[in-house]
C-alpha cells in the first residue's frame, strides 16, 4: 500500500519523530492505531448511546 503525503503533514511527522526520537515510520504506526484505535471507540460509545436510549424509552413506557 502506497500513501501520498502532503509537506506539511511530512513536515508534522519529521517534527514528532525529533522530538520522540523515533523513526518516521513508528511515528505513522503509532498514529494511524491511534486513529483507528479512536474511531472504534466513537463507534463503541454511539452504540451504548443508542442501547442507552433506547432502554429508557421502553422504561418510561413500562411506568406510564
Amino acid at each position: 500500500m502506497e500513501i501520498t503525503l502532503t509537506d506539511d503533514e511530512i513536515q508534522s511527522i519529521n517534527e514528532v519523530g525529533e522530538l520522540t526520537g523515533l523513526e518516521k515510520r513508528e511515528v505513522v504506526k503509532r498514529a494511524l492505531i491511534t486513529y483507528l484505535e479512536n474511531l472504534r471507540l466513537q463507534k463503541e460509545t454511539e452504540v451504548w448511546d443508542q442501547l442507552s436510549d433506547e432502554s429508557l424509552i421502553n422504561f418510561e413506557k413500562e411506568y406510564e
